[in-house]
């Protein structure tokens, strides 16, 4: 799951200037400034696309994804794809399934240990090692193994911080449990995590251990059941992401027992081990990280198992202030620069600019509607009651009150006004490309007189009469996300002068508290977009799960109410959708379910998601994979003079 924040819509009031033609400079070295930052280095702990800049370039994983594909595959640090036809997937005893990754020989990471004449390991750059040294390097230390592919994906579930570590734990377990503490809770037969003993603790690791078992340099991991999205999970640059487990332990991370893990679980960001520092065998290694600055340089790791990157080094850098970048860019100082979207057309119109648009994402954008919310000291919802002056806690659990927004909303204006005809209108959870997508499935349009009669209906007519008055929340400085609620709030006020929405901005973590922050929201409505972490559209983390579940990441923020439509209509269609092996029958019940996201008006569906990349001319080699949010893999990334 990914809350996207990175190259996208900003606020900028700039007239732009002719570029100069400038100079290709440091043709080995690619600047890239956005408005993103990194938190951390350790790819158990990442949940954000920002990260997976570092995660992708720095570390391995078994698979990769093969291009642009979403659900085709490529090996990386195993040796083949497992398949039905090569024998690597089998279908077991009692449903069961096991996936087996041969894994490739010879491949070191950017740090190895080598033992020095009075015996102690010292960790060195591979690079830099004489023919001597690496005749030293002690076995295990620096060269990946079956063993660091189990301990990496062990260290992962059972630290259980991040939403794609959790990922993880979903496609172990088949689907049954959502972390690793739900999992250690039923095995120890108690009600909360705190209550897991010693015992509990040590069951809950064994079970893990065992559904990741090493045969020599083969490693299988055993499901109970069929998890369809399992190699997509597997390619994803998060959790799965393989360390080398000696290295690790030096670094004082987990040692492997089970009764120690625990004291690993969920760790605060400063003290998680591997939070600023990094060992992997992609193709770059972090040479440095300047938090204060918010820039990271990454340097070529020669050692590469493909061969070294075409380029030398890779600076990621915050620069907040459009006008400093667009400067930088046009001298040549910058070779990528995030841009706001109202300046695309003028910035494509310079000497030496490149601008590729139209590269597709996974992920819409939204209004949600929030229901119950706590009616405790909550602004958002004014006197709490439907007398003009507020709404009640559960105003939304109306579907005429949900019915009478959507039509409300005016979708063609947002989309030829504000996102420059880029883009259209997102019919549901799933985008174009998505299984269960259709091009005529129902949407809502502008209309007044439609969202008046729902209206009229909304709360026995109560709505109609009195009115009401409640505050939408959004991150600040999105001038999308406004544009959407101010189109929303002036015709809410021209239906009915009685009917008040206010908008108000917030920053990114205020924001958070108010919508996903504990377990009663206080945000009655909030625009936002949350995209799925594997191309299928059923599972854990699917498109159509993640809104229409009431175990999903939208159904765990939303309220109450919202998750118990969920579990009446549209969590058995989604289970029975998970378990159908036919993908056409599968597609048919994943088209209903956005149909019936319309008819039930769970959301304000508002536009797909779209891609577009800002360089200089001489940048060439650039990937777009949509169900890695556009995130760079810098290995294929050259500069070449136009």
């Amino acid at each position: 799951m990914k809350n996207w924040i990175g190259p996208g819509l900003g606020i900028a009031l700039l007239a732009l200037s002719g570029a100069a033609q400038a100079e290709l400079k440091n043709p080995n070295t690619l600047v890239y400034l956005w408005t993103s930052d990194i938190r951390t280095l350790d790819p158990a702990y990442m949940a954000d696309t920002p990260n997976t800049y570092v995660s992708i370039n720095t570390y391995m994983r078994l698979l990769n994804y093969k291009g642009s594909e979403i659900s085709e595959f490529v090996p990386a640090l195993s040796t083949e794809v497992p398949s039905l036809e090569n024998g690597l997937i089998k279908p077991g005893e009692n449903g069961s399934i096991s996936y087996t990754f041969p894994i490739r020989k010879g491949v070191h990471t950017h740090r190895v240990g080598v033992k020095g004449a009075d015996g102690a390991i010292t960790w060195k750059l591979y690079d830099e090692l004489t023919d001597q040294e690496k005749a030293a390097i002690v076995p295990g230390y620096g060269e990946l193994t079956a063993e660091d592919v189990k301990y990496s994906l062990m260290r992962a579930i059972l630290q259980g911080d991040s939403w794609m570590a959790n990922a993880v734990t979903e496609m172990i377990t088949a689907g049954k449990y959502p972390n690793i503490e739900a999992w250690a809770m039923d095995l120890a037969g108690v009600k909360t995590f705190a209550e897991v003993d010693a015992a509990g603790l040590a069951k809950v690791h064994d079970a893990l251990s065992q559904k990741i078992k090493v045969d020599g340099d083969r490693v299988t991991i055993v499901l109970d059941a069929p998890f369809p999205a399992t190699l997509g999970i597997m390619a994803l640059p998060f959790a799965t992401s393989i360390i080398d487990q000696e290295w690790a332990r030096d670094q004082g991370d987990w040692d492997g027992a089970a009764g120690t893990w625990k004291a690993f679980h969920k760790p605060e960001l400063g003290e998680d081990k591997l939070f600023e520092v990094e060992n992997g065998s992609g193709p770059f290694m972090v040479e440095a990280w300047d938090r204060s600055e918010k820039k990271i340089t990454m340097k070529r790791f020669n050692g590469y198992w493909q061969g070294p990157a075409q380029l030398e080094r890779v600076v990621l850098r915050s620069v907040p202030e459009w006008t400093t970048r667009l400067l930088q860019l046009e001298a040549g100082d910058a070779d990528v620069v995030t841009t706001p979207v109202e300046f695309l057309d003028e910035v494509a119109a310079k000497p030496g600019i490149k601008v590729t648009e139209g590269l597709p994402q996974v992920f819409g954008r939204s209004i949600f509607y929030i229901w119950p919310v706590t009616a405790v000291d909550n602004p958002a919802i004014g006197s709490g009651k439907l007398d003009g002056k507020g709404i009640p806690p559960d105003f939304f659990s109306d579907i005429d009150v949900r019915k009478g927004f959507n039509y409300a909303q005016d979708y063609q204006l947002l989309l030829d006004d504000v996102l420059l005809g880029k883009t259209v209108q997102l019919r549901g959870p799933t985008v174009r490309g998505i299984m269960g997508y259709r091009p005529d499935s129902p949407v809502y349009s502008f209309d007044p007189e439609k969202a008046a009669e729902h209206f009229k209906k909304a709360w026995g007519g109560q709505v109609w009469e009195n009115g009401f008055e409640l505050t939408a929340y959004m991150s600040e400085g999105n001038t999308a996300y406004h544009s959407a609620l101010s189109v929303l709030q002036q015709n809410l006020a021209r239906i009915n002068p009685k009917f008040r929405l206010k908008i108000q901005q917030l920053q990114a973590a205020t924001f958070a508290d108010k919508v996903y922050g504990g377990a009663d929201p206080s945000a009655p409505m909030a625009i936002m977009g949350w995209g799925p972490d594997y191309s299928d559209p059923g599972g854990p983390l699917g498109a159509a799960t993640y809104y229409l579940s009431s175990t999903g990441l939208v159904g765990g923020m939303v309220g109450e109410g919202y998750r118990q439509l969920m579990r009446d209509k549209f969590d058995p269609l989604l289970k029975q959708a998970w378990t159908t092996v036919d993908p056409t029958e599968r597609e048919k019940i994943y088209a209903k379910l956005q149909d019936m996201s319309h008819e039930y008006a769970t959301t304000q569906f508002l536009w797909e998601e779209y891609g577009f990349i800002v360089t200089r001319d001489w940048v060439d080699g650039y990937v777009h994979n949509m169900i890695e949010y556009g995130a760079w893999d810098f290995y294929p990334i050259s500069k070449k003079e136009k």
